[in-house]
């Protein structure tokens, strides 16, 4: 936190812009609307509990959705008011130079005003923090399940205040207050490219050279005045973004030559267009942007796919040579042909890898033991395998055992430097983007069964209830030997490839009961054990983990673990590879649980060996508490229309009310959709340094612990590389040499979390795209959808047969229905809508065949309507959802 000259409070942090309401017209002219908020920026160091509300357009500046923005604090005078004058918005939007920015800057601590201060630092608040929230180690329970060896304070209900959105900005709930706030300075984001600008040295202009730029999809539209197009981008926070003139949509080229179909192919053309960083002058109405040029077509797969892998910035392309060269030197030593059969019988020589002795000296060996994994059916980059061994004391030891992607990808190397830019491998339906290389990724890494590998492995005891195991004490605070946790360096050789379909066979006794052998419909020969261990004894493996796994499960949950699944739809395409041909819910199974809580664990006890050697550095993952602006509105709803209080204080109420309404609630609909309601305010998961954030903000909300971090998937996603790397230097006990510092690991876990979730995004769009392809060959003509909110002009509906929630506009209604929107008296928005005909398509008719069975459609919050569900014809392809009438039971 800084301050101006003028005393003003100055934050930093994300500006994540609301979706527009008028088809991405971003409007200079609403200075004065403050009927809803335009953006919110949340602190990146944590000295405001809430977000900030950027009220306007005028005082968002400029700034876009993902922007680093600093943000001037209004005073209680201010209190959001835009006075309604040229010279006045000139000010407050006129180009500030990084430069003239730090000028205005106050970094000395000393001049933090006295409030603030009072606000943000005060011990007397912290003491008052403490006494509320208690400590970790005051939960019996939570020692029983995670023992944690730190007693740290827990964050507070008034820590976890967090609101988003609302019309009073100085909101006093809980005593934290929410300010609003003005941009100042807009930071470009590492992930934009080019150099950054220094906040610390801005006489440094070298970043010039390297402008940072934003690549833009969507398509274009013509201004009325036929000369000039707007790019409108297919990510609706967006504002629509002048082309350059002279631009022309691709359909105008060889028009005269064209047909009418061809004309209309073209059409469905989509865009991408560069946006430089800086270049919005203040008295543009939108953004330039340039070098807008044809894409890709639209409504197909591979047009589609390039689409969203460009609009999200995970194109990255084949690999350099440099990398495949570092690779190749990295595997080379363990390489050696094999002889494998064919689906014919003839013998194929294929490469195979196998560590040396050089490389396995100084490793624990767990080759004799029994160890498999546990993935989905078409996994090729297998990176855990576990192990159990019961112990004569009636407790068990687990070992988890992690494919040891460090030992292959040296620090600052080719590959590392093009890991740490891809940070996550990206699954799309038909598709896999992957961060490491195909030679480390699922040959040397890989934890393939029958064949040695190198692992980096987490050992620990636990009893069968699925507590951790009450450590004997010698002396002052010392555990017994056997009971330690044991982190180390491993070789493994997996006996066993299972896929969850074969776990959850052995789960439910469809085989492995006794019988001679194995029938191959549930447990199939290519997955069966081998180098001596039955299908017995790993079968006996299996269910004994199970037990275990599932009584510590009961145990988190009843303690305050959290899970909103939503529905994650699978998809069977055609031969072609391309073509859905099947879409239906994925399956969570037992099988799944069962490797999840294992995992948690070993992420779980290394986050705790980082923070106590290697402290500030240790790479950790939090997870904020959700938005309660947002959290209210359910609880609200659910009061109102179910008469139903939800609780949610902390993640251990919420999920209690939650299983208390499964269990009271007859319609598992509702529960659904309560559920789908409650992920919207939650907030991602982020990667940080330890050292970066208070001890209390390392808390992962979801799983209600006080620490966690990621170490189980190192072939996927880079923060796990920096963890394996982090652990290692505590064994060495040479944390001090390690190459990255605090900054630089919080720097590192910042990239990865926004490639997180550009990934995820495009994941998302991806299973969109296959959705409505699957909607264009196969519509639904009828079927249940449930209103979750209502806006002014839109209003979103959840499908429970998709799994989906789609946004609803109601001017692609309005050929058949008649609209009204209000606001009742209790605040909650309506839309109205009555048939203008007889024949609203889908629509029954009453016996006397001359009136509509229904005159009026009052749409609210949990109502649930009769919906067709088909795929929009025009780019960017998506879901379509129309309303047919009210839905009859």
């Amino acid at each position: 936190s800084t301050s101006t000259t003028t005393g003003k409070q100055i934050i930093r942090g994300k500006l994540r812009a609301l979706p527009s309401s008028s088809n991405n017209n971003y409007n200079r002219g609403n200075a004065n609307n403050k009927s809803k908020a335009n953006a919110f920026v949340t602190c990146d160091r944590g000295l405001l509990v809430r977000d900030v509300v950027i009220q306007n357009d005028v005082d968002r500046n400029r700034a876009l959705d993902g922007d680093f923005v600093f943000v001037e604090l209004l005073d209680d005078d201010d209190g959001g008011e835009v006075v309604n004058n040229d010279e006045d918005q000139k000010q407050r939007s006129k180009d500030v130079t990084m430069g003239e920015f730090m000028d205005q800057l106050n970094l000395n601590d000393d001049e933090i005003s006295d409030s603030c201060r009072a606000e943000m630092e005060s011990d007397g608040d912290i003491q008052e923090e403490e006494e509320e929230g208690g400590r970790w180690h005051d939960d019996e329970v939570q020692m029983k399940l995670w023992d944690p060896v730190l007693n740290l304070r827990k964050k507070s209900k008034k820590q976890n205040s967090n609101v988003e959105g609302g019309d009073n900005i100085s909101n006093e709930a809980n005593g934290e207050r929410q300010y609003s706030g003005r941009v100042i300075c807009i930071v470009p984001t590492s992930g934009a490219g080019g150099q950054q600008a220094s906040e610390f040295k801005p006489e440094d202009e070298s970043y010039k050279k390297q402008i940072p730029k934003r690549t833009i999809v969507g398509t274009l539209s013509r201004l009325p005045d036929g000369n000039r197009y707007l790019l409108v981008p297919n990510n609706k926070c967006l504002p629509r973004f002048m082309c350059p003139a002279g631009t022309k949509e691709v359909e105008e080229e060889g028009k005269d030559d064209a047909n009418a179909d061809e004309i209309v192919e073209k059409s469905r053309m989509l865009y991408q267009a560069e946006y430089v960083f800086g270049s919005w002058s203040s008295m543009s109405k939108w953004p330039p942007c340039t070098n807008v040029r044809k894409l890709c077509g639209s409504c197909n797969v591979e047009d589609e796919t390039n689409a969203l892998l460009v609009e999200n910035g995970v194109d990255h392309g084949d690999f350099p040579a440099a990398v495949l060269r570092d690779v190749d030197k990295a595997v080379k030593s363990g390489r050696f042909l094999e002889n494998n059969k064919s689906s014919d019988g003839a013998v194929e020589k294929d490469m195979g890898w196998k560590p040396t002795e050089e490389m396995c000296r100084g490793r624990r060996d767990y080759r004799n033991h029994r160890i498999f994994t546990i993935d989905p059916t078409t996994a090729k980059d297998l990176d855990d395998a576990l192990h159990v061994t019961p112990l004569p004391d009636g407790r068990v030891e687990i070992g988890v055992h992690i494919a040891d992607v460090s030992h292959f990808i040296q620090s600052g190397s080719a590959v590392d430097q093009e890991a740490l830019r891809r940070a996550t491998t990206v699954y799309l339906v038909n598709d896999v983007i992957p961060m490491l290389p195909r030679p480390l990724c699922e040959i040397a890494c890989s934890l393939n069964e029958n064949v040695e590998r190198l692992a980096f492995s987490v050992v620990w005891r636990m009893n069968l209830d699925g507590t951790l195991s009450k450590k004997g004490r010698k002396g002052k605070n010392k555990p017994k030997a056997e009971d330690e946790i044991w982190y180390g360096r491993t070789v493994i050789k997996s006996c066993a490839r299972l896929d969850y379909a074969t776990a959850q066979n052995i789960i439910d006794g469809k085989v492995a009961t006794g019988e001679p052998q194995a029938d191959e419909t549930f447990w199939p020969k290519s997955r069966q054990p081998t180098g001596g261990h039955t299908i017995d004894q790993v079968a006996a493996d299996v269910r004994l983990m199970h037990k275990v796994a599932m009584a510590r499960r009961q145990l988190r949950f009843g303690n305050g673990a959290l899970a909103l699944n939503g529905i994650k739809l699978a998809f069977q395409l055609e031969d072609d590879g391309e073509t859905p041909k099947l879409c239906a819910p994925y399956p969570i199974r037992d099988s799944n649980r069962l490797i999840e809580e294992y995992m948690l664990l070993a992420n779980y006890f290394v986050a705790q060996r980082l923070i106590t050697h290697a402290h500030g550095r240790a790479l950790l993952r939090n997870h904020s508490p959700p938005i309660e602006l947002g959290m209210q509105s359910v609880v609200d709803v659910s009061k109102e229309a179910l008469n139903f209080d939800i609780d949610t204080t902390s993640s251990s109420t919420l999920q209690a009310s939650l299983s208390r309404l499964s269990r009271e609630c007859d319609d598992e609909l509702v529960v659904q959709c309560i559920t789908e309601s409650l992920m919207t305010p939650m907030k991602p998961a982020e990667y940080i340094a330890a050292g970066e954030l208070a001890e209390e903000d390392w808390h992962h909300f979801a799983l209600n612990i006080p620490y966690y971090t990621h170490f189980t998937s190192p072939i996927r996603r880079y923060p796990d590389v920096i963890v394996h790397r982090l652990l290692q230097a505590t064994i060495d006990d040479n944390v001090d040499e390690f190459p990255q510092n605090q900054g630089e690991i919080h720097s590192a876990a910042g990239h990865c979390n926004d490639k997180r979730m550009a990934a995820k995004k495009a994941q998302e769009r991806s299973d969109r795209v296959f959705l409505s392809l699957y909607l264009k060959k196969n519509p639904i003509t009828s079927t249940l959808g449930v209103c979750l909110s209502v806006g002014e002009k839109t209003f979103t509906v959840f499908v429970p047969k998709l799994g989906a929630s789609i946004k609803v506009f109601v001017q692609e209604h309005e050929d058949c229905f008649e609209t009204n929107a209000y606001t009742d008296d209790g605040g909650k928005r309506h839309i109205v809508i009555s048939p203008k005909t007889d024949a609203v398509p889908g629509m029954q008719q009453s016996d006397d065949d001359t009136e509509p069975s229904w005159k009026s459609l009052n749409i609210g919050v949990f109502t649930k309507l009769e919906v067709a569900c088909t795929c929009k014809a025009r780019p960017p392809i998506d879901v379509r959802v129309k309303v047919v009438g009210p839905w009859k039971e």
